[in-house]
């Protein structure tokens, strides 16, 4: 691979932004703004092992090339970049400041391939500052109050942190006796050294107490800009501790300390802030700075255990590419949900949201849950001591990445914001792209370096509950709230109306089976006696009665003759007569004195 290629990625941006200032150029250059990091992403697909290439004819030389992880870091900081130049393209379309937001995001994006690229300290900072001064037109776009304040507080920290950078590079370079990334990250600096490149790239970071200029900032941003700010910008701060401090190298107990100790703070103390925010997008900025202190748990026990870096490095790699889609796909979602027209409309991107949010709260089997379960693992290479506290804290940032993805999901209904007249499915093609890379990560991961993706591949899935308990305690948090709007009376008085109503259905039904019941009761009789008539019932119901009669009679007498004549029945001889004072006499005498008596008194 050839220095122009390198070039062509870095200069291809730079190329548009002064073509964009031609009037004539201007609609052509704006419909190409999605191809400006395409050069970019190509070289990072395509070059598979290491290079490096160098021009002499350069000040001090230039070194530009890619090893494994500066590989990653474009390809996924390309695609970003493509993804929110296209939403740009339509965002800017009816804005006064077009031309001028055009020139500082391609100045932006150039800065941060060439900082990937860059091999050596001069070029490094040299892109780097480029992507961090040109940042500010993006903050200070609209030219509000808000917008002047952010940028007012985003380049004073932009301009201490690049004399800050600036020391740590040369005072590290001279001790390691040459300007090359690797020869800085291989060397054993000074602790002052390490101290000054850890806060130069600590503040482009966004860990606390480092932190103050990155909310506002991607607040007062516009939707694209804070997509990059955010997604892409803020990790070159993990790209240049990565590329110049001399992490596994030898160990530095106090700064890692330092960097825990703040990493642990980090991650929850943004959660309290950021959920009293009236702003999605500032919401959206405090969840990037939470995020960031888990980075800082692992460039922390790297610091302070040389020996667990190997298998800390790939996974902060993972967990920053993971970020970078998610986080990017959630500021592109907030803009596709304020240029829809409809609550339809709005309710679906809405549910799209969601991918992107659960995501970045770790939910099991996606690239946040392999992400943190890898880096707990990777952790117990390091000192035991922190062991506990580190493995609790990323245990719970789930519950707090969830509570300020619920937070941000109700305020882009609750203060819905605005967004400038464009078509709503094209900014929701980019939002929906990078959304269903973040799902996808996991699968694309191991095609792009199987390497550095075997610590992610052998990380259980995670635990579900951080993530439910955070939904939960939003839920709890929401009930409360509303129910101190309205007053606990009408509160009582809503949440009991479905019982309510329930009850007074049944009570409607209920009555009319009832009177139902009733016109049965009232109807049956007459409508046997109309049939009874019909069908001349009476004689026959007299008929059968009679019938009855005889037949329980009969039934009655049959009877009486079993019972009188068992001997007969049994075939047993009969009893004898008793004896009596009166002479035997044969029954034909007997009957027919017996009988004369009767006809004289007939007579």
């Amino acid at each position: 691979m050839t220095l122009s290629a390198f070039l062509f990625a870095i200069g291809w941006p730079l190329i548009m932004a002064l073509a964009l200032l031609s009037p004539a150029a201007r609609p052509i250059l704006w419909r190409m703004m999605p191809l400006a990091a395409l050069p970019a992403l190509m070289l990072g697909l395509l070059v598979t092992d290491p290079v490096s290439v160098r021009g002499d004819w350069f000040v001090l030389g230039l070194t530009l090339g890619l090893d494994a992880t500066g590989r990653l870091f474009l390809i996924f900081t390309a695609a970003l970049w493509i993804a929110a130049g296209s939403a740009a393209r339509h965002w800017m379309r009816e804005d006064p400041r077009a031309t001028s937001f055009g020139v500082v995001f391609l100045m932006a994006m150039s800065g941060n391939l060439g900082l990937i690229l860059a091999q050596d300290a001069v070029g490094f900072y040299a892109a780097f500052a480029l992507m961090s001064f040109a940042s500010y037109g993006l903050v200070i776009h609209t030219r509000d109050a808000g917008a002047r304040w952010a940028a007012g507080l985003y380049i004073a920290f932009v301009v201490i942190g690049e004399l800050i950078l600036f020391s740590g590079l040369v005072l590290a370079a001279t001790q390691a006796d040459s300007i090359l990334l690797a020869d800085l990250r291989t060397a054993k600096l000074s602790g002052l050294a390490v101290a000054l490149l850890l806060t130069g790239f600590g503040i482009k970071l966004g860990v606390m107490p480092l932190h103050f200029w990155l909310p506002p900032a991607h607040g007062a941003a516009p939707v694209p800009a804070s997509a990059v700010l955010s997604g892409a910008m803020i990790k070159a701060g993990l790209f240049g501790i990565i590329s110049a401090v001399p992490l596994g190298v030898a160990a530095h107990a106090d700064h890692g300390t330092v960097v825990m100790a703040a990493g642990m703070v980090t991650i929850f103390a943004a959660l309290l802030l950021g959920v009293q925010e009236r702003s999605a997008k500032t919401v959206l900025g405090f969840s990037s700075v939470s995020q960031m202190g888990i980075i800082a748990l692992g460039l922390g026990m790297g610091l302070m255990s040389p020996a667990a870096w190997p298998a800390i490095a790939p996974v902060l790699v993972f967990l920053a590419a993971h970020h970078a889609l998610a986080k990017g796909a959630l500021f592109l979602g907030v803009g596709a949900w304020a240029a829809q027209a409809g609550r339809l409309g709005r309710a679906l991107v809405t549910l799209a949201l969601l991918a992107p949010a659960l995501v970045l709260a770790g939910l099991p089997a996606t690239s946040g849950g392999f992400g943190k379960e890898a880096l707990k693992a990777a952790l117990t290479n390091g000192a035991p001591v922190w062991l506990p506290w580190l493995t609790l804290a990323l245990t719970l940032s789930g519950v707090a990445t969830a509570l300020l993805m619920a937070r941000a999901l109700a305020l882009v209904w609750l203060t819905p914001p605005e967004a400038p007249p464009a078509r709503p499915e094209a900014l929701a093609l980019p939002f929906l792209a990078l959304a269903g890379l973040s799902l996808a990560l996991p699968a694309i991961w191991p095609v792009l370096d199987a390497s550095m993706a075997a610590p992610v591949l052998a990380a259980t899935p995670g635990a579900v509950w951080p993530v439910a308990l955070g939904a939960a305690i939003a839920t709890a948090a929401a009930i409360t709230a509303h129910a101190r709007k309205i007053g606990p009376r009408q509160f009582v008085a809503g949440m009991t109306a479905p019982f309510r109503a329930f009850s007074s259905q049944m009570s409607s039904l209920w009555a009319f089976k009832r009177r139902a019941a009733r016109r049965v009761g009232y109807a049956v009789p007459r409508i046997l006696e109309a049939r009874a008539e019909r069908w001349r019932l009476g004689q026959t119901a007299v008929a059968a009665l009679i019938a009855a009669v005889l037949m329980v009679e009969g039934a009655a007498t049959l009877r009486e003759a079993r019972i009188t004549t068992p001997a007969v029945q049994l075939g047993l001889p009969a009893p004898e007569e008793p004896d009596t004072d009166t002479p035997a006499s044969a029954p034909g005498t007997q009957m027919e004195d017996t009988d004369a008596p009767r006809e004289r008194i007939s007579d």
